[in-house]
């Protein structure tokens, strides 16, 4: 089997084609599909379903993906690192964020990076989901409070109390309620676990019932509602304290919930390169404080 083959294959399959590949790659579509077709030929398998506009993996295809494109990355990878010196970083780094994390820092982060590292083409994405760093070809990942993982190895850089806040007016409006057993009006996310009280550690030990009057997809919503005086939310102080700063939403104290973690991550069976280091030490510099 020709490695090269292999390559070509993996390339086709994680681009969704042979146009896009010969797009990215900058090779004709004519020699991509020969490639394709000597290792279908040389394996005896087929690898692709090919339709009239469209290809797919067959089931053999798709195995073959999985368990090559991780070691063609670290081929990749290794090459790269003989050819130009482990300390010079240089190449394109991979990055998959939380969508708030994104929202919230990443640009700047982004350009700041990319100052400190002209060589370095940063790719960043946005999802809340756990991509799979091997399969997907990321170098990196930031998650947010993620599960043990024997495949990935990282350092949290950032721990994120999450606050009960509201605007101001709502705050004292609701403690002057002349029924104090009234139930705190709340806006949720929609995938938070819905309790019917909030413990609130603001140094009287409260624990106050809760009527859910809002439901949102997203934390930067929730946020958005908040303003509008409909009612209280919990939400991360990295979140909030811009409008707390200016007076727009006020504090009741630290919720009971767990604080946030975010952690960089990176395949664990895969050498750090010199670009995943950078960016590594790049966060250690840009959050200095929360490093474990």
């Amino acid at each position: 089997m020709n490695l090269d083959d292999l390559s070509d294959f993996v390339l086709v399959a994680t681009n969704g084609g042979y146009t896009q590949a010969s797009r990215v790659s900058g090779r004709p579509k004519a020699s991509l599909s020969r490639k394709v077709m000597a290792l279908e030929a040389a394996l005896g398998v087929r690898l692709f379903e090919r339709g009239a506009r469209a290809i797919h993996l067959t089931e053999e295809g798709a195995l073959l993906l999985e368990r090559a494109s991780g070691p063609l990355h670290e081929i990749t990878e290794a090459t790269q690192v003989l050819r130009d010196g482990r300390t010079k970083p240089n190449g394109r780094l991979r990055i998959n964020v939380p969508t708030l994390f994104g929202q919230l820092l990443m640009g700047r982060l982004a350009a700041e990076f990319s100052m400190a590292y002209p060589e370095v083409r940063l790719s960043v994405t946005m999802e809340d989901r756990a991509v799979d760093l091997v399969r997907e070809g990321y170098d990196l990942v930031i998650r947010v409070n993620p599960e043990p993982n024997s495949e990935l190895v990282g350092r949290c850089f950032v721990r994120d109390q999450v606050l009960v806040v509201s605007t101001p007016v709502f705050k004292a409006q609701f403690f002057k309620a002349t029924s104090p057993a009234q139930p705190l009006p709340v806006v949720l996310r929609n995938s938070a676990r819905s309790r019917s009280t909030w413990p609130i550690a603001d140094g009287l030990n409260r624990e106050l019932a809760t009527q859910p009057v809002l439901e949102l997809p997203t934390l930067s919503m929730v946020r958005d509602a908040v303003l509008t005086g409909i009612g209280a939310g919990k939400l991360p102080s990295l979140l909030v304290a811009e409008d707390i700063k200016a007076g727009r939403l006020v504090s009741w104290g630290p919720s009971s919930d767990q604080p946030s973690e975010l952690w960089v991550l990176h395949a664990s069976r895969r050498f750090a390169s010199a670009k995943v280091n950078a960016f590594i030490r790049f966060l250690e510099t840009a959050f200095p404080g929360d490093w474990m």
